[in-house]
C-alpha cells in the first residue's frame, strides 16, 4: 500500500506525482508522459454552450495518473471526488477547489478493481479478491475483507454487509467486521452487470438470464425469474422494482417482492443502452423509438424521441440532461422534444450529483475531472 497526503498541490506537481509513483513501481528509467497543461488542453470546454445549459466550469483536477493507464471510474461522495485509474491508484480530490488531497494504491498492478463507495468517514473500494476501506481524510488503509468467491460486480453496502455478485454466479453476503460470507445464492451463468438495490433487497441478473433477488434481512431469495438472455446494459431500480434491459431484445421491469414480472417491452435489437429510473419513469434508449420514457408500474410507453439516443444523467432547470456520447442534450421530460444541445469532446464518463440541478462531473481520457456548477 502506497499513501501520500497532498494538500493544495499545483498541477504540475500532481503530474509529477503521477510520474514518481510510475517510476518507483517498475523501477525503470522515467519515461515520458503528458504534463498537466497537456492532459488540460485535450479536454476543450466552451464556456458559452454550458451556459445554455445552465452550467459554468468550475475548476479542472488532475489525479494521479500512471504511465500507460487511464481513468477507470470517477464518483462523487459528498465532499470528495473518488478518482481510480486502470492501475488502481486512487485519488481523491477536494469537491469544492479540485486540489488532490490524498493518493492511495492499496493492491498491486494487476489487480482488477470492480467498485467504490463511501460511507460517513470511509471510503470502500472492491477488487475482484478484496474489499479495501480507506480513511476519507487521510487515504489510510483502515481495514481490509477477503471474498470467499472472485467478485464480478461492485458492491452493494447493506449496513455492515457487503453483497456482491461472484463470477461463479453467486449472490454472496460479506460481513465486514468479522470478515466472513454469511451467506451466498448460486446461480446459472456469472454477474457481468452490477447488482441493484430495493430497498432491504438486492438483485441481479447473470448472463443466462437467471433473474434473483434476495432479502439482505432475511438473507433468504424473494424469488427467481428467468429471461432469454442476460443484460446489456446496467440495471436500473426503484424501491421496489428492477428494470433489466436485455440482449433478446426486451426491456423488462420485475419485482422486488418475488421476482415475478411487472411488464415487458420487446424491441427488435438487443438493447445496450442502460435503463435510468427517476420519479415513476423509466427512461431508456432503443434502437426503433430513440429515447424512450415509461411509466414505471406499467410500462406504458409516455413518449418517444425517434432521432435522440443517449443516458438520462439528470434533470436541469425542469428538463432531462441526456449524454449521447457526442452531445449533452436538453430534453423536454414531458413529450420528449429536444430543446438545446452542445457538443462534448474527448469524453470518459460524466455525471450528475444530485440527479435534480446537480453539479455536473466530465471525466475526460486522459483523467482530467471537470465540475460545473449551477449558473
Amino acid at each position: 500500500m502506497r499513501s501520500t497526503r497532498l494538500l493544495a498541490l499545483s498541477t504540475c506537481s500532481i503530474a509529477l506525482a503521477g510520474l514518481a509513483i510510475s517510476t518507483a513501481a517498475t523501477g525503470c528509467a522515467k519515461p515520458k508522459g503528458l504534463s498537466a497543461d497537456e492532459r488540460g488542453d485535450r479536454l476543450p470546454i466552451v464556456h458559452s454552450d454550458w451556459r445554455k445549459l445552465g452550467y459554468r466550469w468550475d475548476w479542472n483536477a488532475f489525479p494521479v495518473l500512471l504511465i500507460n493507464e487511464g481513468p477507470l471510474r470517477a464518483e462523487p461522495h459528498d465532499d470528495l471526488v473518488i478518482f481510480q485509474e486502470t492501475g488502481g491508484t486512487i485519488t481523491a480530490i477536494d469537491d469544492q477547489v479540485g486540489s488532490t488531497i490524498w493518493t492511495n494504491k492499496p493492491a498491486g498492478d494487476l489487480t482488477k478493481f470492480t467498485g467504490m463507495d463511501r460511507r460517513e468517514n470511509t471510503v470502500f473500494v472492491s477488487s475482484e479478491s478484496e474489499l479495501f476501506s480507506l480513511d476519507a481524510q487521510t487515504g489510510e488503509l483502515v481495514q481490509r475483507n477477503s471474498y470467499e468467491k472472485l467478485a464480478a460486480t461492485d458492491f452493494v453496502l447493506f449496513g455492515t454487509d457487503a453483497v456482491t455478485g461472484s463470477a461463479s454466479g453467486e449472490v454472496m453476503g460479506t460481513y465486514m467486521p468479522a470478515d466472513i460470507k454469511l451467506w451466498g445464492h448460486d446461480m446459472p451463468g456469472t454477474f457481468e452487470q452490477d447488482l441493484v438495490a430495493m430497498g432491504p433487497i438486492v438483485g441481479g441478473v447473470t448472463t443466462t438470464g437467471r433473474v434473483v433477488c434476495v432479502n439482505t434481512q432475511t438473507q433468504r431469495q424473494t424469488g427467481q425469474n428467468d429471461i432469454f438472455k442476460g443484460p446489456g446494459a446496467a440495471l436500473a431500480s426503484s424501491d421496489d422494482m428492477m428494470f433489466v434491459a436485455s440482449l433478446d431484445q426486451t426491456l423488462y421491469a420485475f419485482r422486488a417482492e418475488d421476482s415475478r414480472l411487472a411488464w415487458k417491452h420487446l424491441t427488435p435489437s438487443p438493447i445496450t443502452e442502460p435503463p435510468v429510473y427517476h420519479e415513476g419513469v423509466v427512461y431508456c434508449s432503443l434502437a426503433d423509438t430513440g429515447l424512450t420514457a415509461f411509466d414505471a408500474d406499467t410500462g406504458k410507453v409516455l413518449w418517444t424521441s425517434e432521432d435522440q439516443f443517449g443516458r438520462v444523467i439528470g434533470l436541469r432547470n425542469g428538463r432531462l440532461m441526456v449524454f449521447d456520447g457526442k452531445y449533452l442534450v436538453a430534453v423536454e421530460p414531458q413529450r420528449g422534444n429536444v430543446l438545446d444541445k452542445i457538443s462534448l469532446s474527448n469524453v470518459y464518463s460524466i455525471t450528475m450529483d444530485p440527479f435534480i440541478d446537480g453539479d455536473v462531473y466530465l471525466t475526460s481520457r486522459e483523467g482530467v475531472v471537470a465540475k460545473f456548477v449551477a449558473d
